[in-house]
């Protein structure tokens, strides 16, 4: 039997709930020691033995930009943010190896960022010992599940549901037929947030201590702005509550008791909560809706308990406006009562996103705990097969003093156990296969080169016949005498003259031409 323990995780706090006892909140700051393990808690807390502070790890889950430390170091935010969980664990007198943990993660986060927290998990030999690894779950859904079961929500509607973090506000629409189903993507909006309004808060300290050019480059300077920013964050939160309140404010030397009123605090909220209240309604246009389309408001986080809050969206929205008594850890109780019902859940919900989806109306039929949640926006729970059926070596009840073994000792001589191996055959050769298409083409081209050949040696016959060599042209001028003195060779016989190739006009007589002397007489 393992114990439920619910844990939630904000870029401020941390929160743990199990059953029995009261919420443990600690702030999402980890300090790192060489000889102990790490410690969760506020910056002031752990001064008497000073190690390396580490925050803003939450916001960089799934980053692959290591967080580097004041003394220089590099951490994985991954493994930083798992090691706060095992210390809210730790803080919240629970063992994580005999836990049934949930663990509500925040609504916007990107699947990349969910995986990434899941595979930090299955490194930490605390939170895999027990063979199951935490459930995640979205934020949105615990909370909800949260003030269901303390308020009542309206179902067979769509409710809007606004968490009021420390960095920012996150509003999702759910429907509430059979169980909680988010119909919407968890828009952020940044402009209202708890850290929005410590800095709005701090900057009308520093305009009543008339400091308002302040150089914060120096480590003093620095060092007292963050006191006064935490003193600012506590008046605040006694705002939700009390109509005065007092601030001691200190700076630069000088120092004020300085009067806070609700009436105040209110002017200084109302223009950021008007911009959220108009990105709803924007919210709900996008969605085809409006507010007549919504059942109820539910707010949950830090922000739901300032009063201002629930009187603008209950005047705005002409809605019930539904609060959790305790707001800041309504997500992490949420998560305790689904870890509660973990042990109604059927396989499939402990297989993974797709067996939870295909099989959430048949079980939710039948009264089990299964939520149906579209693909890529909620209960992420571990993508690996588990069991609910405990093992057979679990179920075994070992005494305390070890006996003796009494079974029979090893003989070499005795018989042998056989074992059948497997029979791996030899892959068979494949089979030569006759290239046809080679073949084909082979044969394809000598047939197209020797028709070439043959037409390139006809046509060079062609010409060679049709070539007309014209005769040589012989002149038909007699040369001229030879005196007589010359002494002429043998008469050697000479061919008549070549016919002239061009004939005479016919209006003119041919000219006799001068035969040559065939012979001359020598004195």
């Amino acid at each position: 039997m393992y114990d439920p323990l619910g844990l939630s995780i904000g870029t401020m706090n941390l929160v743990a709930a199990a059953s029995g006892s009261s919420p443990v909140i600690r702030r999402a700051v980890l300090t790192l020691y060489p000889h102990c393990a790490p410690k969760l808690g506020v910056f002031g807390e752990n001064s008497a033995d000073p190690g390396t502070l580490m925050s803003a790890f939450v916001e960089r889950i799934g980053d692959s930009v290591a967080l580097i430390s004041p003394d220089g170091s590099a951490h994985d935010p991954d493994l930083l943010t798992v090691e706060a969980l095992d210390a809210m664990v730790v803080a919240a007198g629970a063992d994580a190896s005999s836990a049934d943990i949930t663990i509500a993660v925040p609504a916007h986060w990107k699947p990349g960022a969910v995986q990434a927290l899941r595979n930090a998990l299955r490194t930490h030999v605390g939170f895999v010992r027990s063979g199951l690894p935490p459930r995640l779950v979205p934020d949105a859904l615990a909370a909800l599940t949260a003030v269901n079961a303390e308020v009542g929500v309206p179902t067979g509607g769509v409710v809007g549901l606004l968490d009021f973090g420390g960095s920012g506000t996150y509003v999702t629409l759910l429907e509430t037929k059979d169980e909680f189903e988010p119909v919407s993507a968890t828009m952020r909006y940044d402009d209202f947030s708890g850290n929005q309004i410590d800095q709005a808060l701090l900057l009308h300290v520093i305009e009543e201590l008339g400091h308002t050019d302040i150089d914060a480059t120096g480590t003093a300077m620095l060092g007292q702005l963050g006191t006064l920013r935490e003193q600012c964050r506590e008046a605040k939160e006694r705002l939700s509550t009390d109509a005065v309140t007092e601030l001691a404010a200190e700076l630069s030397g000088t120092s004020i008791a300085l009067e806070l009123t609700r009436e105040k605090f209110d002017d200084l909220i109302a223009d950021r909560l008007t911009g959220l209240i108009y990105a709803f309604d924007d919210m709900l246009a996008r969605n085809n809706s409006s507010f007549a389309d919504l059942a109820a408001v539910v707010t949950v986080g830090g922000g739901a308990s300032i009063p201002l809050v629930s009187q603008r969206l209950s005047f705005h929205t002409r809605l019930p406006v539904l609060t959790a008594s305790d707001p800041v850890s309504a997500a992490a109780k949420g998560a305790l009562l689904l870890a509660t019902r973990s042990e109604l859940m059927d396989l499939r919900t402990r297989t993974s996103v797709g067996l939870l989806v295909g099989g959430a109306h048949a079980a939710g039929a039948s009264g089990v705990g299964v939520i149906d949640l579209p693909a890529g926006d909620v209960l992420m729970i571990d993508q690996d097969a588990l069991t609910d059926r405990e093992l057979a070596w679990s179920q075994t009840e070992f005494p305390e003093v070890p006996t003796r073994f009494e079974g029979d000792s090893y003989n070499e001589d005795g018989p042998c156990f056989s074992m059948r191996l497997n029979i791996i055959d030899p892959p068979k050769a494949p089979k030569r296969r006759i290239r046809v298409s080679q073949l084909l083409i082979g044969l394809c081209a000598a047939v197209a080169m020797t028709a070439v050949g043959g037409v390139a040696i006809t046509l060079t016959a062609v010409e060679q016949r049709h070539t007309h060599h014209p005769a040589p042209i012989v002149p038909s001028v007699a040369p001229p005498p030879v005196s007589p003195s010359a002494k002429l060779p043998n008469p050697i016989p000479t061919s008549p003259a070549a016919p002239s190739p061009l004939p005479p006009p016919p209006s003119e007589a041919m000219a006799p031409s001068a035969a040559a002397p065939t012979s001359v007489e020598t004195p």
